[in-house]
């Protein structure tokens, strides 16, 4: 991991931020998707 100075340019900043909304998005996705899997597991006999 290579540390960035602080000014960075606006695109790069504004592709970091595209990017982390972009995993947390596929995060919570996942985790739609394990909770639906879980409760039909539990949920059904």
């Amino acid at each position: 991991m290579t540390t960035l100075p602080m000014e960075q340019p606006p695109e790069q900043l504004e592709r970091q931020k595209r990017q982390s909304q972009r995993v947390r998005s596929m995060l919570v996705f996942m985790l739609v998707l394990a909770g639906i899997m879980f409760g039909l597991t539990v949920f059904h006999p």
